[in-house]
């Protein structure tokens, strides 16, 4: 029960953290790849995001290229990572297994926590399209606590 312990409003984070990415704007990754609040489970310390598919993710088969994946990935456990602190992250490692092509309309990314520690907090994320619920890829990732100074003056620092 992290927002519980932790008294924070979950579901609330998620979302302000999704709108200050699509604030971002002239050409930031995390605001081209589209993120979409779908929901959360703070029982679970889990969130849900939404990606859809743009021309320009392509990688020339018409599949999402494994770096835009990869984005996508890090992107939403980062998300869930400040959302459960507050605190500004950075990635410190992130692997991923790419199990199938990401060829539909639209993804969802489901992020949970797995150890939130007080200087690195470590999740788990799959990827599933949308239309068939097919598991597509999974991730691991460690993101490290760091301070408002160092996130170059961003509130939540994704």
């Amino acid at each position: 029960m992290a927002d519980k312990k932790n008294n924070i409003d979950f579901e609330k984070n998620v979302r302000d953290i999704i709108s200050e990415i699509k604030g971002y704007g002239f050409g930031m990754l995390n605001d081209m790849i589209g993120p979409q609040f779908v929901d959360c489970d703070p029982e679970k310390m889990s969130c849900r995001v939404r990606y859809k598919k743009f021309k320009w993710e392509d990688n020339g088969r018409g599949e999402v290229h494994g770096g835009v994946i990869s984005a996508m990935m890090d992107t939403t456990m980062g998300i869930n990572a400040i959302a459960l602190t507050t605190d500004s992250v950075s990635t410190a490692d992130m692997t991923i297994s790419f199990l199938r092509p990401f060829t539909g309309k639209s993804f969802i990314v489901e992020s949970e926590a797995v150890q939130v520690g007080s200087r690195v907090i470590r999740l788990m994320a799959k990827a599933y399209d949308e239309d068939t619920g097919k598991c597509l890829a999974m991730s691991t990732g460690s993101f490290m606590h760091v301070s408002y100074e160092q996130a170059q003056g961003k509130q939540l620092g994704v």
